[in-house]
């Protein structure tokens, strides 16, 4: 190449002169791929060629992309991945309140229903704990009862009842009724100022109120309130044990039993309402110290040999 001569590539009518430079500044050149890698590089036409024939006319380089495109819709790919993560959302959303939030049907098991079903789990134990403390008829105590010498009339009352021997005492002081407020007595002391008996007498006219045929409860509940009040210390307290109907001829009566308790003493205390046609129904009452229990079968013996004198 003469000395002065711009190089060949620059001289016009050349194939692949124009490559050289940049038409928009004429002063600057290409740095073609040939001039870097050396002269086994194809000429700058030849690159033009496979550039167009590997890439089309229209390639544009990765580096000047702004968006990488599908090549099916042309639109961006994180368009789609935003879709697929809202569309999975609410799926997600959907599946919730279908099983298990607002939606849900009968068969979702919500927290009522299942405070519900614990309810009627829990309602045959109690139903169960109800029925083993109900109260039922007066028990059949061990031991042997007293031997029956006779009777014990009360034509107040209109019954007479059984007359009981071995330690029992039959009290004929004229004193009884103003005393105790019943008509007879009998008794078994088992302490200096502590004993069992077994009284007779009609219903105090004071209590007469609480009286109903049909209904024998409440007079009971009247003459226990006031046995606890003259014969037990302050501040006792009873609990009821046994209670049934009981037959006396062809008229009815009741029975209750209560477990009595104070700071100095413990007894069973028995009342027996029963109904003799008169104004106010016969009432007979049994108490047995818990120092003697050996007399609670008497009760049994009483309550059987109850008689009515009217007939």
């Amino acid at each position: 190449m003469p000395p002065g001569q711009p190089p060949a590539d620059d001289q016009p009518g050349r194939p692949g002169s124009n490559l050289s430079r940049d038409p928009s500044d004429p002063e600057n050149r290409f740095v073609t791929a040939g001039q870097i890698s050396g002269s086994r590089t194809p000429p700058p036409e030849r690159q033009q060629e496979l550039w167009n024939t590997v890439f089309g006319d229209n390639y544009q380089a990765m580096g000047d992309q702004d968006v990488l495109e599908d090549d099916e819709s042309g639109k961006p790919i994180w368009i789609y991945a935003l879709g697929g993560s809202v569309a999975v959302a609410l799926v997600a959303a959907l599946l919730w309140a279908f099983l298990w939030g607002p939606l849900a049907g009968d068969d979702a098991p919500s927290s009522a229903s299942l405070a519900a079903q614990q309810s009627e789990s829990a309602a045959p134990k109690a139903s169960a704990t109800k029925s083993s403390t109900t109260i039922g008829p007066l028990p059949k105590y061990t031991g042997k009862a007293s031997p029956i010498i006779g009777r014990v009339p009360d034509a107040d009352a209109g019954i007479s009842v059984p007359r009981l021997g071995g330690t029992w005492q039959l009290d004929e002081r004229a004193t009884v009724k103003g005393t105790y407020g019943f008509n007879t007595r009998q008794y078994v002391q088992v302490a200096p100022e502590r004993y069992a008996t077994v009284m007779s007498g009609p219903l105090a006219q004071r209590l007469s109120s609480y009286y109903e045929a049909d209904n024998l409860e409440p007079v009971i509940k009247q003459v226990v309130l006031s046995a606890r009040r003259s014969f037990f210390p302050d501040g006792n307290k009873v609990r009821k044990i046994a209670q049934q109907p009981i037959k006396v001829g062809d008229q009815t009566g009741r029975l209750i039993a209560y477990s009595l308790t104070s700071e100095t003493e413990k007894a069973t205390i028995v009342t027996m309402a029963v109904n003799t046609g008169a104004e106010v129904p016969a009432i007979v009452y049994i108490s047995i110290p818990s120092e003697s229990k050996q007399l609670l079968p008497d009760i049994r013996t009483v309550m059987n040999q109850i008689r009515l004198t009217t007939q």
